[in-house]
């Protein structure tokens, strides 16, 4: 199974790359990357944005990865590695910006597969990035608060 072998270091994703030659991309690599925010932060529904197919797609494996200690802590390590891409580059702080569907995925996948907890955390510090000067429309931010 793809998510669980890459989520746990023993597999590489669908374009052959490791979970680390992912959090080895460069910014410029990140930020023009597409088909890998669905794999490190895996969901239980297709993606509207990247047609490779991959996603959870059974309650069975979902509390496989769920129930993996493994795979929880390398969605958080991800979360981490993606925040701090966040706090380096902030252009993604204007009215539309292909990052916010990336952000709305990062809580959701971790309100999914780590905690409640861990996914309020990365949206409240997404908010702190832009709180003094926040030019993200209203529409994807109540996305982010409802993910």
């Amino acid at each position: 199974m793809i998510y669980e072998d890459f989520l746990t270091h023993r597999g590489k994703d669908f374009k052959g790359k490791t979970l680390k030659d992912i959090w080895s991309f460069s910014d410029q690599e990140i930020e023009n990357t597409h088909n890998f925010v669905q794999i490190i932060f895996p969901l239980n529904k297709p993606s509207q944005s990247v047609f490779h197919g991959y996603f959870l797609d059974t309650d069975e494996l979902v509390n496989k990865l769920k129930n993996s200690t493994q795979v929880k802590e390398s969605i958080l390590k991800s979360s981490k590695w993606f925040f701090s891409f966040l706090q380096r580059n902030m252009y993604w702080n204007r009215s539309h910006d292909h990052n916010h569907l990336r952000i709305t995925r990062v809580i959701e996948s971790l309100r999914l597969l780590v905690s409640d907890e861990e996914a309020n955390t990365f949206y409240t510090n997404v908010l702190e990035l832009i709180n003094d000067n926040n030019k993200v429309n209203m529409t994807t931010l109540n996305f982010w608060k409802n993910a």
